[in-house]
């Protein structure tokens, strides 16, 4: 960062007031919180409702309270700097770059899988409501998304997708207020967990899968930069007039940003375990103790308000939980071609790399490369889920301690984390080691080994 030059520079402060902070700086958390809702809500969290009961609640609480932190730091990095936490992993220890090239692993190749998860369970759905069958659904819809994001801007994409999210969110809310769960269901699941045979099994391979993609995986803290800086979000004019961080007449302004981002962020992290945990209850209410699996999906997501509005509501939450998966295809085509079109020149230390072009050639890839995994596997929309999810816990942990480095490193002493927040990420860096060794477990079939061996 280049000295302060002591001239007087009109930085422009974020809007303070609530109408502003909506107008100006709200959105890049819908979207993040968009990614979560099509694959751990749609699918994951029903799944665990309908096996568990309403225990799942606390079980995703847990999740949403100790995987906080990682996101909270990219903020703190993102907006206190103005600028993506990726750009500053080439200070981690270790091989040059290492970091960035694992984000580009990342994003080239495991949303490759995670697209394909997703897209799967869209195009169960849609081979339920039309004639076509779950691999011509995928490649018509998912292909159908990739053209949106080839040739659509920020803004426009912005707009269409936290317009599904708000309108599912209010279709399950009410459903859950005029539907609550029966007192049968809440005595019997809200505060007890039958473990019996091999509910065990079921129940860590659950937790595993939930872990990994409630609310979503930690590399999403690179998509929210990105989506931030397309934004022009942060406080980004420091180093652009060649101004001083650490001078604490700036540090008003630097503050001011992270409130901001902090905001964004609370919003949609709040909005995305409120729809989850009302899509628990919901599953808890029409589908337990009977989980859907891959071949009732699309009909029992459909049932999941029939208790509430009567049988009209099938459809409706057909094309809401359509309209939840597809707003999740369409945000992880957008933010996985992003972001390695931002994060691969860093890599390379090429600044010369066309980014955009480099953006659009991952999307077209990302969609041939998922719709050609989905022909070779069928039909499996949960079970698909289920096993990226429990991957995801296991590879992305890494994303947690680089975002607490980079924002040591780099934000001026009065932003580092207080005493306070440090015991906080120990513990939640402790707990998401813990949801990634069961993973680990579930994915090497160690927990069925081990529950035969429990007297």
């Amino acid at each position: 960062m280049a000295a302060d030059t002591g001239d007087s520079v009109d930085l422009e402060y974020p809007s303070s007031g609530w109408k502003g902070f909506f107008s100006d700086h709200f959105g890049p958390s819908m979207l993040w919180a968009l990614i979560s809702i099509g694959g751990s809500h749609i699918a994951v969290g029903p799944e665990f409702g309908a096996t568990f009961g309403l225990f799942a609640v606390w079980v995703f609480a847990i999740i949403y309270i100790a995987k906080y932190g990682a996101w909270e730091l990219g903020i703190r990095y993102n907006y206190g700097v103005g600028g993506n936490p990726v750009e500053a992993y080439d200070q981690l220890p270790g091989p040059k770059n290492w970091m960035q090239w694992f984000t580009v692993l990342v994003f080239g190749v495991f949303y490759i899988a995670i697209v394909g998860a997703v897209g799967m369970s869209t195009a169960a759905i849609v081979s339920f409501l039309t004639p076509l069958a779950v691999p011509q659904a995928f490649v018509a819809f998912v292909g159908g998304a990739g053209v949106l994001v080839f040739f659509a801007r920020y803004s426009l994409l912005e707009k269409i997708l936290v317009g599904f999210t708000i309108a599912l969110g209010v279709l399950l809310v009410i459903g859950v207020i005029v539907g609550p769960p029966s007192p049968d269901v809440v005595t019997g699941t809200a505060f007890s967990l039958d473990l019996a045979g091999d509910r065990t099994v079921r129940f860590v391979a659950l937790f595993a899968a939930a872990a990994g993609f409630a609310p979503t995986g930690f590399s999403t803290s690179v998509l929210i930069g990105s989506w931030s800086m397309a934004k022009g979000e942060g406080a980004n004019q420091l180093e652009e007039h060649g101004l001083d961080p650490e001078n604490e007449k700036y540090h008003d302004y630097i503050a001011q940003w992270i409130k901001t981002g902090r905001r964004d962020f609370n919003i949609g992290y709040a909005f995305s375990f409120v729809l989850l945990a009302v899509m628990v209850i919901l599953s808890s209410n029409v589908l337990y103790p009977n989980p859907p699996g891959d071949g009732r999906f699309a009909v029992a997501i459909g049932q999941i308000l029939s208790e509430s509005f009567g049988p009209w509501s099938f459809w409706a939450m057909m094309v809401g939980a359509f309209a939840a998966l597809y707003s999740t295809v369409i945000t992880l085509l957008d933010g996985a071609s992003r972001a390695v079109g931002d994060v691969l020149p860093m890599a390379m230390e090429n600044e010369d790399m066309d980014s955009d072009l480099i953006r659009r050639v991952v999307l077209t890839l990302v969609v041939l490369v998922s719709s050609i995994t989905v022909f070779v596997l069928g039909n499996i929309p949960v079970t698909f889920i289920l096993y990226i999810a429990a991957i995801l816990a296991v590879t992305e942990i890494v994303f947690f301690p680089a975002n607490w480095y980079v924002v040591k490193k780099n934000l001026p002493e009065r932003f580092h984390p207080t005493t306070a927040w440090n015991v906080y990420y120990v513990f939640a860096l402790i707990a998401v080691l813990i949801f990634g060794a069961m993973g680990a477990a579930v994915r090497l079939g160690i927990v069925p080994q081990i529950v035969d061996l429990l007297p």
